[in-house]
């Protein structure tokens, strides 16, 4: 994995402020966010290097960071957008820029009336922002706290202005209705605030400019259909090949389809992306398919992993759960082979794997006394074999 030259060690406001004056915006460089993301993140580095510098440009004001993530389910989609939630609230010079919203494309419209409903992202909005002014914000304070917001939208894709190969009116809608409010655009939104302690029923003049919009979505018929494109005689591409060395240290030659290397613009919008809200984009960041090595790191580090959360419950029975190398490799290895599930591949493997120990772990062979009287329970790579056969 890459490596940052500075890392940033985040800590609470109050230990921070107690500590040393915070450091100006421009100070915080795409390296460290990068380094910091990358914390939670496994496996995305070049999709993080892109929603560093975004962060950096929202948070300094200079210009709009908007992305877009194509990704395979499992490959991290959510959890880039949870770190960047993570981020803000863990560094204390990020405190402004706290109200992050994440919501399902599907919500920002009404089906029934065919139309746009900016109202419901600007609710999730004032909510995240109330979080971080407190209940009784000033007019000033939830003003800024909400032009400032971070706005991940989830399931992108089945906004498209194409479905099943006929037209999906409500793609078009949405895609007009976020085209406008990333564009820059004023919004009366009535709100409760408290001034000269009341509390008054007003309207907000929200400019949404300075907010940042980062949207996903796994876009599945999008890989078949750039598939196509190259295979066909005259598409002018080649499938990369490569060799692959199995858990068992056998070597495989394997052909792979990378959507990265070969998806254009135009694939995008024969998809159902309107172009001009692509425009709006600086960039679509294509997630890297998680291969047998970066599932095992997520396997044995992630703070999602199945394996670290078992740890967790074996540790309420104070028995200290430990995964061979062999093991590790091997589930991994059953894992790369659903590329289509990404990281969740590894919860149904671990969870077979585990189930019979953790309904009854006291009568199992693995289980071992430690020298300081506690327990050790080791999944060996046979108990992982047997299972997966």
């Amino acid at each position: 994995m890459t490596t940052a030259t500075e890392t940033l060690e985040p800590t609470l406001v109050g230990e921070a402020e107690a500590a040393s004056p915070r450091r100006r915006l421009e100070e915080i460089t795409p390296l460290e966010i990068f380094a910091e993301l990358q914390r939670g993140v496994l496996g995305q580095d070049r999709a993080l290097r892109f929603v560093a510098v975004a962060i950096f440009k929202h948070t300094t004001g200079r210009v709009p960071g908007n992305l877009l993530m194509v990704g395979n389910s499992g490959t991290g989609k959510t959890t880039i957008m949870n770190n960047i939630q993570r981020l803000y609230n863990e560094v204390p010079e990020y405190e402004d820029f706290r109200a992050v919203t994440i919501i399902n494309a599907n919500l920002l419209v009404d089906a029934d009336r065919l139309e746009f409903r900016p109202d419901r992202l600007l609710s999730a909005v004032e909510q995240r922002a109330r979080a971080v002014t407190g209940l009784r914000p000033s007019a000033a304070d939830l003003k800024a706290a909400m032009e400032r917001a971070t706005i991940c939208i989830d399931e992108i894709d089945k906004m498209s202005t194409v479905l099943a190969g006929k037209p999906n009116a409500l793609g078009v809608v949405l895609q007009q209705g976020l085209l406008t409010l990333m564009e820059g655009e004023r919004i009366a939104y009535p709100v409760h605030v408290w001034e000269n302690g009341e509390e008054k029923h007003i309207k907000l003049d929200l400019d949404t400019r300075d907010m940042m919009f980062i949207c996903g979505g796994a876009f599945e018929s999008l890989y078949e259909q750039v598939l196509e494109r190259v295979s066909k005689p005259g598409g002018g591409a080649k499938l990369r090949t490569q060799t692959v060395r199995t858990a068992e240290g056998r070597m495989r030659i394997e052909t792979r389809f990378l959507l990265d290397e070969q998806l254009k613009p135009e694939d995008l919008f024969k998809f159902g992306m309107v172009p001009q809200f692509m425009a709006r984009f600086e960039n679509a960041v294509v997630l890297a398919d998680l291969n047998q090595e970066v599932l095992r790191e997520i396997l044995l580090k992630s703070f999602d992993s199945p394996f670290v959360r078992a740890k967790e419950y074996f540790r309420i029975l104070k028995i200290e759960l430990e995964l061979d190398d062999f093991a590790a490799a091997l589930i991994a290895e059953g894992a790369s082979r659903d590329s289509r599930t990404g990281a969740r591949a590894l919860r149904p493997i671990v969870s077979e794997i585990l189930n019979p120990l953790e309904f009854d772990p006291w009568n199992s062979e693995a289980l071992k006394k430690t020298e300081s009287g506690g327990h050790c329970l080791t999944v060996t790579g046979d108990m992982v074999r047997a299972t997966l056969k």
